[in-house]
């Protein structure tokens, strides 16, 4: 998707995506793939992503939920050291909590993302903060797959517009219509280059407003000088 709303913008963006179900930054590190892969070819933006909960399996009453993870501030640092060796910018997403977590979940992980991007000077793409400005003015719309946990494609064309608008520093054109793209194994990410599908069917009014607060969310945090000032959550 990502590679479309470029195209669509004037712009030629190849990406790379390596993703495997339930592991964390610090099995990406451990892994090691993500190392070769950098080592492979010259690149311009590494994004990270971490899991919903921030690597931890921090358990409430038998319900998932998020703390403060150092490990996860140790595996960023480990990153951003890898990827600036190799001239390339990091950025970081500021994932959108869990559907239906309790409200300081959200909040700790939007403290989170922006204490470490802010120590180590890196981009943060607002993804939570435009999820939920989206959802405070659609709140129909459907976001979360079933699990309540990944994005519908939907969810994804949304976190596609904020990368977009965070590596160019400006607003997409809206989209109307069919999108399509190699199917992306959910369990390892691998892309399936001969088996092309449809990624989403975007109508122009949605298309806009994604566009809207995902520009207006990254200006936003360019004005407060690249972060959201947030104290830890009690």
């Amino acid at each position: 998707m990502l590679e479309h709303i470029a195209r669509e913008n004037g712009q030629e963006l190849r990406t790379k995506l390596i993703a495997f179900g339930g592991y964390t930054l610090r099995d990406h590190l451990n892994e090691g793939l993500v190392e070769k892969t950098l080592d492979s070819r010259s690149w311009d933006f590494v994004i990270l992503n971490e899991q919903s909960t921030l690597g931890e399996n921090y358990v409430v009453n038998g319900i998932r939920r998020v703390k403060e993870s150092e490990s996860f501030y140790m595996a960023v640092r480990e990153f951003y050291s890898i990827i600036e060796k190799r001239g390339a910018k990091t950025v970081i997403l500021s994932l959108y909590p869990r559907k239906n977590a309790p409200v300081i979940d959200g909040k700790i992980l939007d403290y989170s993302y922006m204490k470490i991007a802010k120590e180590l000077g890196m981009v943060v793409a607002p993804v939570s903060q435009t999820w939920t400005d989206i959802l405070k003015a659609k709140n129909n719309w459907k976001l979360y797959r079933d699990d309540n946990l990944h994005p519908t494609p939907l969810g994804s064309f949304i976190t596609a517009n904020v990368i977009f608008s965070t590596i160019y520093d400006r607003k997409s054109k809206p989209i109307n219509g069919v999108i399509k793209g190699p199917l992306i194994e959910l369990f390892d990410g691998f892309e399936r280059k001969d088996s092309i599908v449809t990624l989403i069917d975007i109508n122009e009014f949605k298309s806009r407003m994604i566009s809207n607060k995902s520009f207006r969310n990254n200006k936003k945090l360019k004005q407060m000088g690249g972060y959201l000032y947030l104290k830890y959550p009690n």
